[in-house]
């Protein structure tokens, strides 16, 4: 059994926003000490915000993940089906053979509750609100969609995910009793 093949591409040293130079034009996830944001990743290249410490910038393709170690710098990954997205500067390992994928994804909290300019607002009382990508119908979940990839171990033939690659903001249902 084969499946699709996952390219990976690294460099360490990185600075934020060299990082954010090839990544691919979609969204990116922003990590700082204060607070977790959801921007395009042209606005990400324009203003940051202060104390980037982890970014992962995707498409529905391709994802560049960041995470910064020292002295404002950090390694940056590139992960595609496509090798002509790794950029040309970057260490190439061994791609991950996959036998399969899996849609997965993660359920983002709150609900929507307003949409302008082609984004949504979602908000929950105990964690605050925080906007998303897509326009979503007043109280709609919304997920973050990713693609795992399933690799078999070719020792002992046990089958694991690999790698996780995010690919975008969908609307969700929730687990109920009745659905379960």
């Amino acid at each position: 059994m084969t499946g699709p093949t996952l390219h990976v591409a690294t460099r360490d040293g990185l600075t934020f926003a060299e990082a954010m130079d090839r990544a691919p034009d979609g969204f990116a996830l922003l990590t700082t000490p204060w607070r977790y944001e959801i921007v395009t990743t042209a606005e990400a290249r324009r203003s940051a915000p202060e104390g980037v410490f982890e970014a992962r910038a995707f498409t529905a393709h391709t994802e560049l993940r960041w995470l910064h170690d020292d002295a404002d710098r950090g390694r940056a990954v590139v992960l595609s089906e496509d090798p002509s997205a790794l950029p040309d500067d970057f260490a190439k390992p061994d791609p991950v053979e996959a036998i399969g994928t899996e849609t997965g994804g993660y359920l983002l909290w709150g609900k929507a509750v307003e949409t302008s300019d082609g984004w949504t607002t979602l908000t929950t009382e105990r964690i605050g609100s925080l906007r998303v990508p897509g326009e979503f119908a007043r109280g709609a979940h919304v997920a973050l969609t990713t693609c795992e990839y399933i690799a078999r171990d070719p020792e002992h033939g046990n089958a694991y995910i690999a790698e996780e690659r995010l690919r975008s903001f969908e609307l969700s249902e929730l687990l109920t009793k009745e659905k379960a």
